[in-house]
Protein backbone atom coordinates (compact mmCIF):
# COMPACT_ATOMS: atom_id res chain seq x y z
CA UNK A 1 0.00 0.00 0.00
CA UNK A 2 2.93 2.30 0.24
CA UNK A 3 3.76 4.69 -2.34
CA UNK A 4 4.91 8.40 -1.31
CA UNK A 5 6.79 9.87 0.99
CA UNK A 6 5.63 10.31 4.53
CA UNK A 7 4.06 13.77 6.32
CA UNK A 8 6.39 15.78 7.48
CA UNK A 9 5.76 16.01 11.61
CA UNK A 10 4.51 19.50 12.80
CA UNK A 11 6.49 20.96 15.50
CA UNK A 12 3.80 23.88 17.19
CA UNK A 13 1.97 23.18 20.31
CA UNK A 14 -0.86 22.98 17.93
CA UNK A 15 0.84 20.62 16.11
CA UNK A 16 2.15 18.55 19.06
CA UNK A 17 -1.78 18.14 20.31
CA UNK A 18 -2.81 17.08 16.65
CA UNK A 19 -0.73 14.57 16.16
CA UNK A 20 -1.31 12.83 19.56
CA UNK A 21 -4.97 13.23 19.09
CA UNK A 22 -4.31 11.20 15.59
CA UNK A 23 -1.73 8.48 17.45
CA UNK A 24 -4.88 7.78 19.81
CA UNK A 25 -6.94 7.27 16.74
CA UNK A 26 -5.04 4.96 15.47
CA UNK A 27 -4.82 2.71 19.16
CA UNK A 28 -8.00 2.65 18.94
CA UNK A 29 -8.26 0.91 15.87
CA UNK A 30 -5.35 -1.62 16.65
CA UNK A 31 -7.02 -2.51 20.14
CA UNK A 32 -10.05 -3.84 18.01
CA UNK A 33 -7.19 -6.12 16.79
CA UNK A 34 -6.41 -6.82 20.27
CA UNK A 35 -10.13 -7.97 20.62
CA UNK A 36 -10.21 -10.04 17.20
CA UNK A 37 -7.27 -11.99 18.85
CA UNK A 38 -8.95 -12.54 22.17
CA UNK A 39 -11.87 -13.90 20.18
CA UNK A 40 -9.96 -16.46 17.95
CA UNK A 41 -8.79 -17.87 21.78
CA UNK A 42 -12.45 -17.38 22.79
CA UNK A 43 -12.84 -19.71 19.41
CA UNK A 44 -10.26 -22.04 20.42
CA UNK A 45 -11.87 -22.82 24.05
CA UNK A 46 -15.33 -23.48 22.89
CA UNK A 47 -13.80 -26.07 20.65
CA UNK A 48 -11.68 -27.67 23.10
CA UNK A 49 -15.03 -27.97 25.26
CA UNK A 50 -17.09 -29.28 22.07
CA UNK A 51 -14.27 -32.21 21.08
CA UNK A 52 -13.58 -33.33 24.95
CA UNK A 53 -16.49 -35.93 24.89
CA UNK A 54 -15.80 -36.67 21.29
CA UNK A 55 -18.47 -35.71 18.96
CA UNK A 56 -18.10 -37.90 16.47
CA UNK A 57 -18.04 -41.48 15.64
CA UNK A 58 -16.45 -43.95 13.45
CA UNK A 59 -18.76 -46.61 11.45
CA UNK A 60 -18.39 -49.90 8.51
CA UNK A 61 -20.89 -50.40 6.74
CA UNK A 62 -20.97 -53.15 3.77
CA UNK A 63 -21.70 -51.49 0.28
CA UNK A 64 -22.37 -54.98 -1.16
CA UNK A 65 -20.60 -58.54 -0.30
CA UNK A 66 -17.22 -56.97 -0.56
CA UNK A 67 -17.27 -53.48 -1.04
CA UNK A 68 -17.34 -52.03 2.46
CA UNK A 69 -17.17 -48.02 4.16
CA UNK A 70 -15.56 -46.56 7.03
CA UNK A 71 -17.57 -43.32 7.50
CA UNK A 72 -17.23 -40.60 10.05
CA UNK A 73 -20.57 -39.53 11.88
CA UNK A 74 -21.00 -36.69 13.98
CA UNK A 75 -23.16 -37.03 16.78
CA UNK A 76 -23.83 -33.72 18.38
CA UNK A 77 -23.65 -30.22 16.01
CA UNK A 78 -20.82 -28.26 16.99
CA UNK A 79 -22.54 -25.02 19.59
CA UNK A 80 -23.45 -21.94 18.83
CA UNK A 81 -21.22 -20.58 20.85
CA UNK A 82 -18.19 -21.69 18.17
CA UNK A 83 -19.84 -19.52 15.47
CA UNK A 84 -20.86 -16.63 17.71
CA UNK A 85 -16.55 -16.74 18.94
CA UNK A 86 -15.99 -16.59 15.20
CA UNK A 87 -18.56 -13.64 14.44
CA UNK A 88 -17.38 -11.53 17.31
CA UNK A 89 -13.72 -12.27 15.15
CA UNK A 90 -14.82 -11.10 11.76
CA UNK A 91 -16.48 -8.25 13.29
CA UNK A 92 -13.12 -6.85 15.25
CA UNK A 93 -11.30 -7.26 12.16
CA UNK A 94 -13.43 -5.58 10.00
CA UNK A 95 -13.56 -2.67 12.64
CA UNK A 96 -10.47 -2.37 12.86
CA UNK A 97 -9.89 -1.69 9.04
CA UNK A 98 -12.39 1.19 8.88
CA UNK A 99 -11.61 2.69 12.26
CA UNK A 100 -7.90 2.48 10.50
CA UNK A 101 -9.05 4.36 7.65
CA UNK A 102 -11.27 6.79 9.48
CA UNK A 103 -7.76 7.28 11.32
CA UNK A 104 -5.84 7.74 7.87
CA UNK A 105 -8.04 10.32 6.63
CA UNK A 106 -8.61 12.49 10.15
CA UNK A 107 -4.73 12.69 10.00
CA UNK A 108 -4.74 13.73 6.33
CA UNK A 109 -7.20 15.61 6.54
CA UNK A 110 -6.92 17.59 9.89
CA UNK A 111 -10.26 17.10 10.72
CA UNK A 112 -11.80 14.70 13.45
CA UNK A 113 -13.99 14.08 12.41
CA UNK A 114 -13.23 14.09 8.94
CA UNK A 115 -15.40 15.10 5.85
CA UNK A 116 -17.95 12.91 4.91
CA UNK A 117 -17.16 10.91 8.03
CA UNK A 118 -20.60 8.90 8.04
CA UNK A 119 -19.48 7.69 4.46
CA UNK A 120 -16.39 6.06 5.13
CA UNK A 121 -15.71 2.75 5.07
CA UNK A 122 -12.69 0.59 4.51
CA UNK A 123 -13.47 -0.96 0.56
CA UNK A 124 -13.32 -4.07 -0.34
CA UNK A 125 -13.88 -4.81 -4.31
CA UNK A 126 -13.66 -8.38 -6.23
CA UNK A 127 -13.25 -6.31 -9.69
CA UNK A 128 -12.31 -2.40 -10.63
CA UNK A 129 -15.82 -1.47 -11.19
CA UNK A 130 -17.17 -2.63 -7.86
CA UNK A 131 -14.26 -0.45 -6.51
CA UNK A 132 -15.47 2.29 -8.58
CA UNK A 133 -19.07 2.32 -7.36
CA UNK A 134 -17.77 1.78 -3.48
CA UNK A 135 -15.16 4.39 -4.04
CA UNK A 136 -18.17 7.10 -4.18
CA UNK A 137 -18.32 7.22 -0.39
CA UNK A 138 -14.35 8.51 -0.36
CA UNK A 139 -15.30 11.27 -2.20
CA UNK A 140 -13.58 13.76 -0.11
CA UNK A 141 -10.87 11.42 1.26
CA UNK A 142 -7.51 12.50 -0.28
CA UNK A 143 -6.71 11.19 -3.80
CA UNK A 144 -3.53 9.37 -3.00
CA UNK A 145 -5.42 7.53 0.08
CA UNK A 146 -7.71 6.22 -2.53
CA UNK A 147 -5.18 5.26 -4.86
CA UNK A 148 -3.81 2.96 -1.87
CA UNK A 149 -6.54 1.35 -1.09
CA UNK A 150 -7.05 0.29 -4.95
CA UNK A 151 -3.93 -1.22 -4.93
CA UNK A 152 -4.83 -3.08 -1.84
CA UNK A 153 -8.02 -4.81 -3.16
CA UNK A 154 -8.50 -8.74 -3.78
CA UNK A 155 -9.05 -8.29 -7.36
CA UNK A 156 -5.49 -7.25 -7.80
CA UNK A 157 -4.10 -10.43 -6.78
CA UNK A 158 -2.20 -12.07 -9.50
CA UNK A 159 -4.44 -15.73 -8.35
CA UNK A 160 -7.59 -13.99 -8.43
CA UNK A 161 -9.89 -12.50 -5.88
CA UNK A 162 -10.57 -15.79 -3.47
CA UNK A 163 -6.47 -16.01 -2.94
CA UNK A 164 -6.86 -12.51 -0.68
CA UNK A 165 -7.99 -12.68 2.62
CA UNK A 166 -9.57 -9.19 2.71
CA UNK A 167 -11.63 -10.84 -0.08
CA UNK A 168 -12.53 -14.07 2.77
CA UNK A 169 -12.94 -11.23 5.59
CA UNK A 170 -15.70 -9.11 3.75
CA UNK A 171 -17.70 -12.38 2.16
CA UNK A 172 -17.75 -14.14 5.84
CA UNK A 173 -18.56 -11.09 7.52
CA UNK A 174 -21.15 -10.38 4.75
CA UNK A 175 -22.90 -13.48 5.09
CA UNK A 176 -22.25 -13.42 9.30
CA UNK A 177 -24.09 -10.12 9.21
CA UNK A 178 -27.16 -10.50 6.60
CA UNK A 179 -28.25 -14.29 6.53
CA UNK A 180 -26.64 -16.16 9.51
CA UNK A 181 -24.43 -17.11 11.83
CA UNK A 182 -21.38 -19.18 10.74
CA UNK A 183 -21.84 -23.42 11.40
CA UNK A 184 -18.86 -24.46 12.91
CA UNK A 185 -17.86 -28.03 11.98
CA UNK A 186 -14.90 -30.66 11.69
CA UNK A 187 -12.80 -31.19 9.39
CA UNK A 188 -10.42 -34.56 8.79
CA UNK A 189 -7.12 -33.31 9.09
CA UNK A 190 -5.14 -36.42 9.37
CA UNK A 191 -5.97 -40.33 8.19
CA UNK A 192 -4.26 -43.34 8.22
CA UNK A 193 -6.74 -46.21 8.45
CA UNK A 194 -5.94 -49.32 9.52
CA UNK A 195 -8.07 -52.56 8.64
CA UNK A 196 -8.06 -56.37 9.81
CA UNK A 197 -9.57 -59.16 8.00
CA UNK A 198 -9.33 -62.64 7.82
CA UNK A 199 -6.07 -64.58 7.07
CA UNK A 200 -5.79 -65.01 3.64
CA UNK A 201 -7.89 -62.21 2.63
CA UNK A 202 -6.53 -58.86 0.84
CA UNK A 203 -8.01 -55.35 0.91
CA UNK A 204 -7.60 -53.00 -2.00
CA UNK A 205 -8.60 -49.22 -0.99
CA UNK A 206 -10.01 -46.86 -3.67
CA UNK A 207 -7.77 -43.86 -3.98
CA UNK A 208 -10.62 -41.50 -5.42
CA UNK A 209 -11.82 -41.41 -1.60
CA UNK A 210 -10.72 -37.82 -0.66
CA UNK A 211 -11.02 -37.91 3.14
CA UNK A 212 -9.60 -34.24 3.57
CA UNK A 213 -12.89 -32.78 4.31
CA UNK A 214 -15.26 -30.90 6.44
CA UNK A 215 -17.68 -33.70 8.76
CA UNK A 216 -21.16 -31.87 7.80
CA UNK A 217 -23.10 -34.69 9.17
CA UNK A 218 -21.09 -38.26 7.53
CA UNK A 219 -17.78 -38.36 5.56
CA UNK A 220 -16.66 -41.40 4.03
CA UNK A 221 -13.15 -41.63 4.60
CA UNK A 222 -12.00 -44.77 2.70
CA UNK A 223 -13.69 -47.71 0.78
CA UNK A 224 -12.06 -51.03 -0.15
CA UNK A 225 -12.93 -54.27 -1.55
CA UNK A 226 -11.76 -57.57 -0.23
CA UNK A 227 -10.82 -60.41 -2.20
CA UNK A 228 -13.44 -62.61 -1.13
CA UNK A 229 -16.82 -62.02 0.29
CA UNK A 230 -16.87 -60.52 4.35
CA UNK A 231 -19.11 -59.94 6.35
CA UNK A 232 -18.94 -56.68 8.37
CA UNK A 233 -18.18 -58.00 11.72
CA UNK A 234 -15.47 -60.42 9.94
CA UNK A 235 -13.94 -56.79 9.78
CA UNK A 236 -11.74 -55.14 12.66
CA UNK A 237 -11.00 -50.84 12.03
CA UNK A 238 -8.90 -48.14 13.06
CA UNK A 239 -10.32 -44.88 11.53
CA UNK A 240 -6.96 -43.37 12.87
CA UNK A 241 -8.20 -39.60 12.03
CA UNK A 242 -7.42 -36.05 13.28
CA UNK A 243 -10.04 -33.55 13.40
CA UNK A 244 -9.88 -29.54 13.56
CA UNK A 245 -12.27 -27.02 13.79
CA UNK A 246 -13.61 -25.28 10.37
CA UNK A 247 -16.16 -23.09 9.25
CA UNK A 248 -18.12 -24.51 6.98
CA UNK A 249 -18.13 -21.11 4.37
CA UNK A 250 -14.70 -20.74 4.68
CA UNK A 251 -13.37 -24.52 4.01
CA UNK A 252 -12.48 -24.04 0.22
CA UNK A 253 -9.91 -21.68 1.13
CA UNK A 254 -6.36 -22.37 -0.33
CA UNK A 255 -2.99 -20.95 0.12
CA UNK A 256 -0.11 -20.95 -2.54
CA UNK A 257 -2.64 -24.03 -3.95
CA UNK A 258 -2.42 -25.77 -0.04
CA UNK A 259 -5.18 -26.22 2.08
CA UNK A 260 -4.11 -24.38 5.61
CA UNK A 261 -6.11 -25.48 9.05
CA UNK A 262 -8.59 -22.61 10.75
CA UNK A 263 -6.01 -21.82 13.59
CA UNK A 264 -3.69 -20.79 10.73
CA UNK A 265 -6.12 -18.83 8.24
CA UNK A 266 -7.58 -16.70 11.54
CA UNK A 267 -3.93 -15.79 12.78
CA UNK A 268 -2.43 -15.04 9.09
CA UNK A 269 -5.70 -12.96 9.00
CA UNK A 270 -4.95 -11.28 11.85
CA UNK A 271 -1.54 -10.27 10.14
CA UNK A 272 -2.40 -9.19 7.27
CA UNK A 273 -4.78 -6.40 8.80
CA UNK A 274 -2.35 -4.80 11.41
CA UNK A 275 -0.04 -5.53 8.05
CA UNK A 276 -2.89 -3.13 6.15
CA UNK A 277 -3.18 -0.53 9.51
CA UNK A 278 0.15 -0.11 9.94
CA UNK A 279 0.54 1.09 6.47
CA UNK A 280 -2.20 3.66 6.64
CA UNK A 281 -0.14 4.37 10.08
CA UNK A 282 2.78 4.91 8.15
CA UNK A 283 1.54 7.47 5.34
CA UNK A 284 1.24 9.74 8.58
CA UNK A 285 3.82 9.58 10.40
CA UNK A 286 2.15 7.59 13.33
CA UNK A 287 4.21 4.69 15.12
CA UNK A 288 1.64 2.02 15.96
CA UNK A 289 1.38 0.09 19.67
CA UNK A 290 4.30 -2.10 19.68
CA UNK A 291 5.80 -0.49 16.62
CA UNK A 292 6.43 -1.53 13.02
CA UNK A 293 5.60 -5.45 13.07
CA UNK A 294 5.23 -6.75 9.47
CA UNK A 295 7.41 -4.49 7.45
CA UNK A 296 10.46 -2.06 7.82
CA UNK A 297 9.19 1.35 7.84
CA UNK A 298 13.22 1.88 7.24
CA UNK A 299 12.98 0.07 3.95
CA UNK A 300 10.00 1.58 1.73
CA UNK A 301 10.48 -1.10 -1.13
CA UNK A 302 9.72 -3.71 1.58
CA UNK A 303 6.28 -5.02 1.23
CA UNK A 304 6.88 -8.51 3.12
CA UNK A 305 4.66 -9.26 6.20
CA UNK A 306 7.41 -10.02 8.27
CA UNK A 307 7.80 -13.70 9.71
CA UNK A 308 8.86 -12.34 12.95
CA UNK A 309 5.89 -11.28 13.67
CA UNK A 310 4.68 -14.49 14.70
CA UNK A 311 5.24 -14.84 18.24
CA UNK A 312 3.79 -17.12 21.22
CA UNK A 313 1.10 -14.97 20.56
CA UNK A 314 0.04 -17.54 17.33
Amino acid sequence: MRSRVKSSPVKSSRGRFYAVRMSYLFDLAFTRLDRALSRRREFADAWAAYIAPHPWNAELSAMSADTFEIRVRTDTPAPASLGLAFSDWLAALRAALDNGLYAWVAAETGQDPPPDAGKLQFPIATTPADFRNQSRRLANAPTYIVAALEKAQPYQSPYGPESNLLYWLHELARVDRHRRLHLGLGRVSGHRVQVGVPLGTTVTFDTSIQPYAPVNETLTIARFTTSQPLSASDIMFNPGVSIDPEIQEWASFELDGQRVSLHERMFRTEIHMRNHLENMAFFVNVTPPGGFRTFDPEDPSDDSVAAAVISADQ
